[in-house]
């Protein structure tokens, strides 16, 4: 049975993103082919355990709030409809474009597509398939669907009910694109040929629909609403005459189940994610948590009473982390310490050695050029939800029935915390929080993390009060009670060294 709720910001209305404009890049940087490395250590030795079976993952927490997107494993289908009003035209030009940035090699773009951008990214765990549909004539002028879109009405709904219903394969067409057999459509993604406009409602977001799932003929719940001219054109930027797919990547994150890791407070300075990120700056490969979380990452899970010494593989080519908390719940939706290996390889290679301009009159950014560990500060506990988005409070399983999310946020106008720790907690608690090596939380006053962040050969880290509000202690009240001490770190891996204090 449909629940019917009403839930705050995060859950039913529009996920906007902080879609990034596109830059002009030089596009003759030829990326090498990385050599095969084999696993450092064995599964599981002293102080040490590699886990690689969950009960739940992100996806099945965002099903209790009704979210269905796309399969994070095997045959995922996106099926792409472009939509046209009145005073708008598509050409054949410009559906090959939409078609290569959603479904083709990485060859046919500037970079990569949405589908071999996600191949690689999850380690070959997920295909994305699907089609560039028919163009869906809507009846209304570009004016009157700005209004429309604007005023708060549902035009996905509608666009997505038209044409399901003039298609004459119907019934044929929808299960097609359920693979997981949920009664949902996997997702759909809807282009319209406008220019990018975010005051009146051009500019791209994920939807999730209140429609009924039903197997025998399935519907859609999660929808995709951007412009063409995120992919190329006179609005956008795109690098020199190729195909940019960085904006349609980061959508296809939501559709995903990502959230934004990005500041939304205006009132605030402190990007926790340090802005290089798909979720933040849309660069770059997925972080090890988003990894995690969708199932495509196996950590190691460091507990132990004296000092454990592990090598990481580079996470941009292998699922290699680790996480810390003594005492984890064994899933990705917790409070812990998530380590990775970062190199300039993969899904980070052309950002590290180009730059991608943000937005008009920003600086650019680019992924960080040189090799090091990345250490995150994690709370994805969870907390159950009343009527209307407030919170009941912390729970530590994913019971059967409910309605769940992740508490804490990023940005405090998002988070769920303040309903039952107070506001403080709220603004205080982060959800994906990167931790610097020089031992200093420069986020905090608007900075950003470059090569610096990293934590390189020599470098150290201990908890204290800069990253922890509660000093050395996770936010759980739990000591997190490690140091971390950084080895070598070479393109086939790095050495790290893990101490009980």
């Amino acid at each position: 049975m449909k629940k019917s709720l009403l839930f705050s910001i995060p859950l039913l209305s529009l996920v906007l993103c902080g879609c990034t404009w596109g830059g002009t890049r030089v596009t003759d940087y030829t990326p090498t082919e990385p050599t095969p490395v084999d696993p450092f250590q064995p599964d599981e030795g002293d102080g040490y355990k590699k886990y690689s079976e969950f009960a739940y993952n992100l996806q099945d927490v965002k099903k209790t709030t009704d979210q269905y997107g796309l399969p994070s494993k095997g045959d995922s289908y996106l099926l792409v409809v472009p939509v046209q009003f009145k005073s708008t035209s598509w050409t054949d030009v410009k559906l090959e474009v939409i078609r290569r940035g959603f479904f083709g090699k990485a060859s046919e773009t500037s970079w990569q597509s949405v589908a071999s951008y996600y191949e690689e990214s999850s380690y070959k765990q997920l295909h994305i398939k699907g089609e560039v549909a028919p163009v869906l004539d809507i009846p209304m002028s570009h004016l009157e669907a700005s209004q429309h879109l604007s005023d708060g009405s549902p035009a996905p709904d509608e666009v997505v009910v038209e044409y399901f219903t003039n298609s004459s394969d119907y019934d044929e067409l929808k299960k097609k694109y359920d693979t997981d057999g949920d009664g949902y459509i996997d997702s759909v993604v809807f282009v319209y040929p406008n220019g990018i406009n975010p005051d009146n409602g051009y500019w791209a977001w994920v939807y999730w629909s209140n429609n009924e799932p039903s197997k025998e003929v399935p519907t859609a719940n999660a929808y995709l609403w951007m412009s063409y001219y995120f992919f190329s054109g006179s609005n956008y930027a795109a690098y020199g005459a190729g195909i940019d797919s960085h904006t349609a990547i980061h959508e296809t994150g939501h559709l995903l189940g990502l959230d934004d890791y990005y500041q939304y407070d205006s009132d605030q300075k402190f990007d926790p994610s340090g802005g290089l990120e798909m979720h933040s700056y849309n660069i770059g490969d997925e972080n090890i948590y988003s990894k995690f979380a969708l199932g495509w990452a196996d950590p190691y899970y460091v507990k132990t009473n004296s000092s454990v010494k592990l090598k990481l593989r580079s996470s941009a080519l292998y699922g290699d982390s680790i996480i810390i908390n003594d005492s984890w719940n064994e899933n990705s939706m917790d409070e812990y310490l998530i380590i990775e290996y970062y190199t300039p390889q993969g899904m980070n290679d052309l950002d590290a050695h180009e730059s991608y301009k943000p937005n008009a009159g920003t600086k650019a950014s680019r992924m960080y050029n040189t090799n090091g560990f990345r250490i995150y500060h994690i709370d994805s506990r969870l907390v159950e939800l009343e009527i209307r988005g407030t919170a009941k409070g912390y729970v530590n399983d994913l019971p059967s029935e409910g309605y769940f999310t992740v508490g804490a946020s990023n940005s405090p106008s998002r988070s769920y915390l303040g309903s039952f720790l107070g506001q403080q907690k709220a603004i205080d608690y982060k959800y994906v929080h990167l931790l610097e090596s020089n031992g200093i939380n420069t986020f905090k006053t608007g900075s950003f993390a470059s090569n610096k962040t990293l934590f390189k050969q020599g470098s150290s880290f201990v908890a204290t009060s800069e990253f922890f509000p509660n000093g050395s202690r996770f936010n759980n009240g739990n000591e997190v009670g490690y140091r971390i001490d950084i080895g070598e770190c070479l393109d086939t891996g790095g050495e790290i060294t893990i101490t009980k204090i």
